[in-house]
């Protein structure tokens, strides 16, 4: 019965310190694989060549809040943003200014406040507030049509 006990007891040891170091020697090898350590992302081709290379992680530029009526209409408008990640199909952006479609129509919540994130996917991020503008105008989405 001892030698049990010990056997036991000698299995359990064995068993905590391999798990410990296991994971241990998991998060260093990790850390020392190369790539782990996001220096710069490269976009994929269509978001670079519509973006170009301004765009880096922490740059305040301009994204478009865009919202689309029953009756086939659809309201843009620009918001000041900083990117927060970089992946090569979609970059993270937060909103550092609060933006509503319709102010004054009672629909508040129609729009981004600040501090509000999302993965934009298509590129539509601008250097400047007039690009996103012009951007909003091309496409017709300066006003909601009645």
């Amino acid at each position: 019965m001892p030698r049990l006990i010990s056997l036991f007891t000698s299995l359990l040891f064995l068993i905590l310190t391999s798990c410990g170091s296991g994971q241990g020697e998991q998060v260093v090898k990790a850390s020392e694989t190369p790539g782990t350590v996001q220096s710069e992302v490269k976009l994929n081709p269509d978001l670079q060549a519509k973006l170009g290379s301004w765009l880096k992680k922490d740059a305040e530029c301009y994204g478009i809040v865009v919202g689309y009526f029953a009756d086939g209409s659809a309201l843009g408008k620009a918001v000041k943003c900083k990117v927060v990640a970089i992946n090569p199909d979609m970059i993270k952006m937060k909103t550092i200014e609060s933006v509503s479609l319709l102010e004054g129509e009672g629909c508040d919540k129609m729009g981004l406040a600040y501090g509000d994130t999302w993965w934009e996917e298509e590129g539509d991020i601008f250097k400047t507030r007039e690009e996103a503008e012009a951007y909003l105008s091309d496409k017709g989405w300066t006003s909601k049509r009645k």
